[in-house]
């Protein structure tokens, strides 16, 4: 004999009740968990910024470094030459009749310190000029290949890397050039921003293989070793 509806129906009524509250107590066991994996994202994301703001960071500073140590064996090799030039107009033979000894033309020293103002404050396209002014002066001054390669710096610095490669490759073109590394080096990279990662490769192991004791060595290999992935 089956029981009356008005029996069964407080055991339905608690029945329903009861899964109400198993869905409202399994909610309150899943919201907290999607609050945590939001705090997981949320903090994995801040380490991921935090890492590439300290790449930015350390690469910044190896810029600077790049560029402070250019900057300083740049001037030592102007103090250099500024010091040849007075010692050949000291060893040179004097006039007949007396009077002063021919000097190297003044504008060379001039322009070249003007080139390098102009590149310290960012004026690349003045410094371009003054230095390739020195160059039709006075191309195979000491000081020649050193503005070549400053060129090439400013082409860099414009973001105009196809030129910067062109006129750092000239550098080569002087034989007892100071400065076969410092564009060896630059070659590389700017193979690198021209996105030519084979062309970059081969740069910088011509580096290694040709200037085992450059200063750029160890960026050298740091830089082959990234692009292998």
């Amino acid at each position: 004999m089956k029981p009356p509806f008005k029996l069964l129906l407080p055991l339905l009524l608690a029945g329903l009740a009861a899964c109400a509250g198993s869905r409202q107590h399994l909610a309150a066991e899943v919201e907290p968990s999607q609050g945590e994996m939001r705090d997981d994202l949320e903090a994995l994301k801040q380490a991921v910024e935090a890492s590439y703001d300290r790449e930015k960071a350390m690469a910044e500073r190896l810029r600077q470094a790049e560029e402070g140590a250019t900057q300083l064996r740049e001037d030592v090799h102007l103090l250099q030459s500024q010091l040849d030039l007075l010692r050949r107009q000291l060893a040179a033979p004097q006039p007949a009749g007396g009077g002063v000894v021919p000097a190297a033309p003044p504008e060379v020293l001039s322009l070249y310190r003007a080139g390098r103002e102009s590149y310290d404050a960012r004026q690349y396209d003045r410094a371009i000029a003054q230095f390739t002014q020195l160059l039709e002066t006075a191309p195979e001054d000491e000081l020649a290949d050193n503005a070549q390669f400053w060129i090439g710096e400013c082409y860099w610095g414009l973001g105009k890397y196809r030129q910067a490669l062109t006129a750092f490759s000239k550098v080569f073109v002087y034989a007892e050039t100071e400065k076969a590394d410092d564009a060896q080096f630059k070659i590389a990279r700017c193979h690198l921003e021209l996105e030519e990662p084979d062309k970059a490769r081969a740069a910088f192991q011509k580096l290694l293989d040709e200037y085992t004791d450059s200063e750029y060595a160890p960026t050298a290999r740091r830089g082959l070793q990234d692009l292998k992935y």
